[in-house]
C-alpha cells in the first residue's frame, strides 16, 4: 500500500514536470521579450538607424452591413491584417525549448497608428482595434489581425439607378508617421473576399489594393498610404417590381382617359389621379437617393417626363370636351375647319364618315317625343272611355269645329305641343350638331395617336440608356 502511494506521488509530480515547463519557458520568454528596461511600446522599434519600418496592410471583406444611399456612408465588417517586422522581438528558439512563436496583447508591444482617412464613425475609427492580441514570431515578425465594423464615405452615383455599380475607395494610411518612418505596402493586389456573406442588395464585383504616396501642405515628407477600392452592383430586381413596373401600369392607364367618351365625365380626373400617382413613386425615388445635381438619376427624368405627358393629356381632353360641348346654335363651323378637321385629319386617325348623333339633343328630343306621345294617349284613352256616353246638344258641332282646327295645328291625331313646335328644324340641323362632337371624337383619337407615340419614345429611350453596357471596372 505504501508502495503504490509512493508511485503514484512520482508519477503525479513527473507529469507537473514536464507540462509546466513549457508554461515555465513562455513566462521566461514574454519576460524577456518585454524587458522595461530594453522595450518601449510606445517608441517605434527601429535597430538599423536611419532605416524606416515597412508595414504591410491587408484585409478580408466580411459583410456589408447596409450602404446609405442618402448619406453616402457604407458600413462594412472587415478583417484587418497588418504585419511588421519587430527588430526587439526576436530571440533564439535554442534558448527557449524551441518555442519559436508567441501571442502578446495588444497594449504590451508598439503598434503602428493606421487610419481610416474616410472614417466618419462617432465612437471610434477602427472599434474593437485594442481588444485583440498579436502573433509574434522568433524573426521578430508581429501580424496584427483583428474585426471591425467600419463606418466610411462612400461616393454614390446615381445615375442608373436601380441598374448602377458604386466604387467605394477606402483609404489606410498613418496619422502620425511620414514615410521617413514608416513604409506601407500591400498584402496582395486584392482583398480576401472568400468569407463574404452574401448581401439582399448588394454583390461584391472586385476590389483591388494600391499603394500611393500623399503629399500635404502641413509637411514637406511624404505620406504613404494603401487604396482599397470595392466595387459594388446592385440586385435590380426588387425595384424593378416595386418602382418601375407599377409607374409603366400607371402611365399606361392614362391611355384609357383618351377612350373614355366625355360625356362620362371621368376623363380629366383619371389623368389627375395617374398624375398624383406618379408624384408619388417620384417621391419615393427622392426618399431613396442623395440629394445629388451633377448625377441626376435618369428614372427621375422618366417620372418627371412622365408627369408632363400626363399633364399635356389633361389639356388635351380638356380640348376635346369644350369642343364636344360646344353649341351648335350659337357656334358655327367656319368651313376652313370643317374641310381640315372633319376631311383631312379624319383620314388620318382613321375615323369613319358616319355622323355621331349629338348626345344632349338626342336626350332633349327623346323628352320632347315622350311628352308629345303621352299627350296622345291621353286623348285617345280620353275619346275611348267617353264612346258610349250621350252627347250633349251642340257637341257635335264643338267636335267638328275642333277637328277643322285640329287639322291646321296637329299632324295627324297628335295634338300640337308648343315645345314640340319645330321639330323638323331641329332635325335638320343634326349635320351642324353632330359635326362638333365628331370633330371632338376626331381630335380625341389624334391627341390618343399623340400620346402613345410620345410615351413609346420615352420608354424605349429610358430602357435603351439604362440597359446598355455602363458596367463600372476597376483597373
Amino acid at each position: 500500500m505504501y508502495r503504490a502511494f509512493t508511485t503514484l506521488i512520482i508519477l503525479f509530480w513527473l507529469h507537473g514536470s514536464c507540462c509546466g515547463q513549457p508554461i515555465q519557458r513562455s513566462r521566461e520568454l514574454f519576460e524577456h521579450l518585454l524587458n522595461s528596461s530594453t522595450y518601449n511600446p510606445y517608441v517605434i522599434p527601429t535597430c538599423n538607424g536611419n532605416e524606416n519600418l515597412t508595414v504591410k496592410i491587408g484585409l478580408a471583406i466580411r459583410d456589408i452591413v447596409e450602404l446609405i444611399e442618402v448619406q453616402q456612408i457604407i458600413r462594412l465588417k472587415i478583417w484587418m491584417r497588418l504585419q511588421w517586422k519587430d527588430c526587439m522581438l526576436s530571440w533564439d528558439p535554442t534558448q527557449y525549448d524551441n518555442i519559436s512563436n508567441i501571442v502578446i496583447p495588444y497594449g504590451k508591444i508598439w503598434t503602428p497608428d493606421i487610419t481610416l482617412f474616410e472614417g466618419v464613425s462617432d465612437e471610434a475609427n477602427m472599434p474593437d482595434m485594442d481588444r485583440y492580441r498579436a502573433y509574434v514570431t522568433s524573426e521578430g515578425v508581429v501580424s496584427y489581425n483583428f474585426a471591425t465594423i467600419i463606418t466610411s464615405v462612400c461616393r454614390v452615383v446615381v445615375t442608373y439607378f436601380p441598374f448602377d455599380s458604386q466604387i467605394c475607395v477606402l483609404t489606410f494610411g498613418s496619422w502620425v508617421y511620414t514615410g521617413k518612418q514608416i513604409d506601407l505596402e500591400t498584402r496582395g493586389d486584392t482583398a480576401d473576399i472568400g468569407n463574404f456573406q452574401v448581401h439582399n442588395e448588394w454583390n461584391l464585383v472586385d476590389t483591388r489594393l494600391r499603394k500611393r504616396v500623399a503629399y500635404y501642405l502641413c509637411c514637406s515628407d511624404p505620406f504613404p498610404d494603401v487604396l482599397v477600392h470595392i466595387l459594388l452592383r446592385r440586385k435590380p430586381a426588387f425595384y424593378v417590381v416595386t418602382l418601375i413596373f407599377p409607374c409603366f401600369v400607371i402611365t399606361g392607364l392614362t391611355f384609357m382617359g383618351f377612350v373614355l367618351p366625355p360625356i362620362s365625365g371621368e376623363k380629366i380626373s383619371l389623368q389627375m389621379t395617374v398624375l398624383l400617382s406618379l408624384t408619388v413613386f417620384l417621391f419615393l425615388v427622392q426618399d431613396k437617393l442623395p440629394s445629388d445635381s451633377d448625377d441626376f438619376p435618369y428614372l427621375a427624368i422618366y417620372f418627371a417626363f412622365s408627369m408632363l405627358l400626363v399633364c399635356l393629356s389633361s389639356i388635351m381632353s380638356g380640348i376635346v370636351m369644350h369642343v364636344h360641348y360646344k353649341s351648335p346654335d350659337r357656334y358655327k363651323m367656319h368651313p376652313k375647319i370643317r374641310l381640315l378637321f372633319l376631311d383631312k385629319l379624319r383620314r388620318l386617325v382613321c375615323v369613319s364618315d358616319v355622323k355621331v348623333p349629338c348626345t344632349s339633343e338626342i336626350i332633349i328630343k327623346q323628352g320632347r317625343i315622350s311628352h308629345s306621345v303621352t299627350a296622345v294617349r291621353s286623348v285617345e284613352t280620353h275619346k275611348l272611355h267617353n264612346y258610349n256616353q250621350p252627347t250633349p246638344r251642340g257637341f257635335n258641332d264643338l267636335m267638328t269645329s275642333s277637328r277643322e282646327n285640329q287639322g291646321r295645328t296637329s299632324i295627324g291625331n297628335i295634338p300640337e305641343d308648343p315645345e314640340f313646335k319645330g321639330q323638323e328644324a331641329d332635325v335638320e340641323q343634326d349635320d351642324d350638331s353632330n359635326d362638333w362632337e365628331l370633330l371632338a371624337f376626331i381630335l380625341d383619337r389624334f391627341f390618343m395617336g399623340i400620346y402613345v407615340l410620345l410615351n413609346l419614345i420615352t420608354a424605349i429611350t429610358f430602357f435603351s440608356v439604362m440597359l446598355t453596357n455602363h458596367d463600372i471596372q476597376l483597373e
